[in-house]
Formats: C-alpha cells, structure tokens, sequence
C-alpha cells in the first residue's frame, strides 16, 4: 500500500501524455507538492516499482518520470494484494471470532448485568 501523497502523484502521472513527466515539458511540480517532495516522491515510487525514472549526466540529474505497468495498474494490484493478505490470514480471522463469541459466551451473565446497569442510568 502507498501514502495517499504517492497517490497523488501517480494520478497526476496517469493523466499527463504517455504517462510521461517529462522535465522539458513540464517546467514546474504538481501544485500539490513542492519539487523537492515531489521528486522524493518519485524516487519511492520507483522503489516500489510505479514509477521508472530516466537520469541524465554525471551528477545523474532527474530528466523524466514514466508509470510502470505497475503504476498504470496500481488500484488493480493493491486489491490483489489484500486478496492474498485476506487468504493467508482466513483461519487467523475465524479463529479471532470464535474467540470473541467464546468470550461473550463465558461473561454473558456479567455483561447482561452490566447492560442492565447501563440502561438503568
């Protein structure tokens, strides 16, 4: 999952031509983000596989930014990702609510009296 700023920035990516920001027709950041940010943004984007970035130069300086597969995608992956989540954690879940429905089971008469309490007030 990312941060709702990364977010921004893919969405602002998916909407400019060929997915592409490119430094010379783009002169300036999103509005939403100061250049710095933006930039290190980018560079966690591509960290996670959104984003790849093309450098120019000795001092490797930011030229352009194009979304991956992965970044044109990212809503598709994100409900993959809790689908496994969700299948690698079913019995953990199951054995929470049973939990739960044993520990009301046990205190029912406590907790009814504690109901009662509460409804009296």
């Amino acid at each position: 999952m990312i941060d709702p700023t990364s977010k921004k920035v893919l969405h602002y990516l998916y909407n400019l031509p060929d997915f592409t920001f490119d430094v010379n027709k783009q002169l300036k950041s999103p509005d939403f983000l100061s250049w710095d940010s933006f930039l290190s943004c980018l560079e966690y984007l591509e960290q996670e596989g959104y984003v790849r970035i093309t450098r120019i130069g000795e001092n490797q300086a930011f030229l352009s930014a194009v979304l991956t597969h992965k970044g044109r995608h990212f809503r598709a992956f994100n409900s993959i990702a809790l689908k496994r989540y969700l299948l690698d954690k079913w019995i953990d879940l199951i054995a929470l609510i049973i939990s739960i429905i044993a520990l009301i089971g046990a205190y029912r008469s406590e907790l009814s009296a504690l109901l009662r309490l509460l409804m009296q007030g």
